[in-house]
């Protein structure tokens, strides 16, 4: 149990934003008695803590999907996270969700008895039914990482159809397609992320054909796993794919300049409707299925989400009318009906009252310029070989505090340059770090401990970092990286790992990859991390090199998602990184590549 009194948890205006509902709440300054709760059996729909009312009544909605029930009479759309029912031809909506939770696509069975929809009710979205009224609510799917949206029913109306998006070592949902019972289960996979663990890129807006042999699916054609934020629809970022549920057998359906997404099949079978870009406005299309001709109804769509995520569909989901006559889409904060055969559109006038509840939003009182402040965050912190100082990084500049009685002094006096990476050498009498301007570029430096002057080590300006001393404390080993992007781009040529020898003050490349090098054992090798180019997405190995850089062994690869390796002075334990948490171990070396034992 959490107890707390003014620090109240909370989430802010969730619900009613759509910005979604967590388990692991924020904490809010209060003023409400004292609170306790139990984290693991969190309610989205009552948070423990106050809510506010805000009364809606609008003639508009905004990105508003829907779904045309089976005898055409009324249609079901969402707004601002609650489900409205409404006549076809328009006029006051009736709410069907009037709750905390995020409730979103709505999909009507072919019997028009039920709605499948997606709600975080449960913290994640998932599948859930509800009966026509609203009433008799039950959750179908029961994901506790990935993201569930986009339900669309089977024609028997035994199953549903839905999107399940992966997250890998980013924040994007890869999607896949899976296929649920109306009963619940574990589902069933249909088409799996095209690039495996590490894909980045989606695959959205699943949706059975009229009898149900095929199920049409947005997928992205973009080469490559990772997701690119400067992509252009015009040159084709998505596809439509036709998947045969008796052969199994996908091929690429509907493509070309401008993408194609949202697959919508008419109720006859005859037509696929679907989004497309075209120049810079978004058209509804028509497909002949039976000529493969393409016809646009309409330039005057909002503006799609193809160069997003699609996390949650790249359009507001659109239906046909039973008859396939027409096509009931929204657009411009209304519902708009249009004729497929002369491309007439009428507007469909609606009304919607509700109740929609927030919570207060989180705010802090921040001092823009203080006179003053405290420096709270810290970086490449070290202890002194002899536990006597500690070693950080703040704002730029390099600090030694005396562990015994607190005093903290600069370590160099300069102001030209900021200054990053310090590490001790064995001694502890020298410190190595790197600098950078940006008019002048950076620098390999040492500095006596006790400060002073740092002596320049590299040749040339250039963008350095991570450097570490040997053991013996008469090599240094750091990596050169390349400008282009936010820094200078001279003096970017031949990167890699290098080694300063101090003695004969001479400066070689050892390895043309890697990073996080270092010196172990007698100093005659330099040991890295690199990729390892497995399966998932963040594999990595630890190398070594000689002096000369020839004769690379590999001895340590990740068993899944260890970032950094780092072997102690003699040889005898390894460190690693492995979701953002340190593990010892001890090391062995055989003579060949092993791999590290599971977390």
């Amino acid at each position: 149990m959490i107890k707390t009194s003014k620090n109240l948890l909370t989430v802010t205006l969730l619900g009613a934003l759509g910005l979604g509902t967590l388990p692991n709440a924020i904490a809010q300054e209060s003023t409400d008695t004292a609170t306790s709760y139990d984290v693991e059996n969190w309610d989205v729909n009552n948070p423990p803590y106050k809510l506010n009312e805000v009364a809606i009544k609008t003639t508009e909605t905004t990105w508003s999907s829907l779904d045309i029930a089976p005898n055409g009479k009324f249609m079901v759309f969402d707004m601002l996270g609650d489900l409205y029912k409404v006549d076809i031809s328009g006029g006051d909506a009736t709410p069907l969700t009037q709750d905390f939770a995020w409730n979103i696509h709505p999909s009507i069975s072919p019997d028009g008895k039920q709605i499948a929809f997606i709600s975080d009710a449960d913290g994640l979205s998932n599948v859930w039914v509800m009966d026509i009224d609203g009433s008799n609510l039950h959750q179908i799917t029961k994901e506790k990482s990935n993201l569930i949206h986009s339900p669309k029913w089977s024609p028997d109306g035994e199953y549903l159809v839905v999107t399940k998006g992966i997250m890998s070592s980013r924040s994007i949902p890869a999607g896949e397609i899976w296929m649920y019972h109306k009963s619940g289960g574990d589902g069933l996979q249909i088409k799996a992320r095209n690039s495996g663990k590490r894909d980045q890129q989606n695959i959205a807006d699943p949706v059975f054909s009229h009898d149900g042999k095929y199920i049409y699916y947005t997928e992205n054609t973009v080469p490559g796993s990772s997701f690119d934020y400067n992509r252009d629809p015009l040159e084709g970022i998505f596809a439509i794919t036709r998947y045969d549920r008796e052969t199994a057998e996908e091929n690429r359906y509907i493509s070309g300049t401008g993408g194609a997404v949202v697959p919508t099949p008419s109720p006859d079978g005859k037509y696929i409707a679907f989004v497309r870009r075209v120049k810079d406005r978004t058209a509804l299309f028509l497909k002949d299925i039976k000529t493969g001709v393409e016809t646009p109804l309409t330039l005057e769509l909002e503006r799609d989400m193809q160069e997003g995520f699609g996390s949650e569909g790249y359009f507001a989901y659109f239906d046909w009318m039973p008859n396939s006559s027409e096509i009931v889409y929204w657009t411009g904060g209304k519902f708009h009906a249009i004729n497929i055969k002369d491309k007439s559109t009428r507007t469909i006038d609606i009304s919607v009252e509700g109740t929609v509840k927030f919570a207060d939003a989180l705010r802090f009182d921040v001092g823009v310029a203080p006179d003053t402040f405290d420096v709270k965050m810290i970086r490449w912190s070290q202890m002194s070989p002899d536990g006597k100082s500690i070693l950080f990084q703040a704002l730029g500049k390099l600090y030694v505090r005396d562990v015994k009685s607190g005093k903290m002094k600069r370590l160099t006096k300069q102001n030209d340059h900021d200054e990053y990476y310090p590490r001790f050498s064995n001694d502890g009498k020298s410190i190595v770090y790197t600098t950078w301007n940006d008019q002048d570029l950076g620098s390999v430096r040492i500095v006596s401990a006790r400060g002073g002057k740092g002596k320049v080590i590299s040749e040339q300006p250039g963008h350095y970092i991570e450097p570490s001393f040997s053991a013996d404390g008469e090599k240094v080993v750091f990596r050169k990286f390349t400008g282009g992007y936010l820094l200078d781009p001279k003096y970017s040529v031949d990167p890699g790992i290098y080694v300063a020898d101090l003695d004969e003050d001479t400066v070689s490349k050892v390895s043309s990859g890697g990073y996080n090098a270092h010196f172990a054992g007698n100093d005659d090798r330099v040991y890295f991390t690199e990729s390892a180019g497995g399966e998932a997405y963040y594999e990595t190995q630890l190398s070594s090199v000689n002096l000369a850089g020839n004769d690379k062994r590999t001895h340590l690869y990740g068993a899944d998602k260890v970032s950094e390796y780092k072997l102690s002075h003699d040889k005898k334990w390894i460190a690693f990184v492995y979701q953002f948490k340190t593990y010892v171990a001890p090391f062995v070396e055989n003579g060949k590549k092993s791999q590290l034992a599971r977390i």
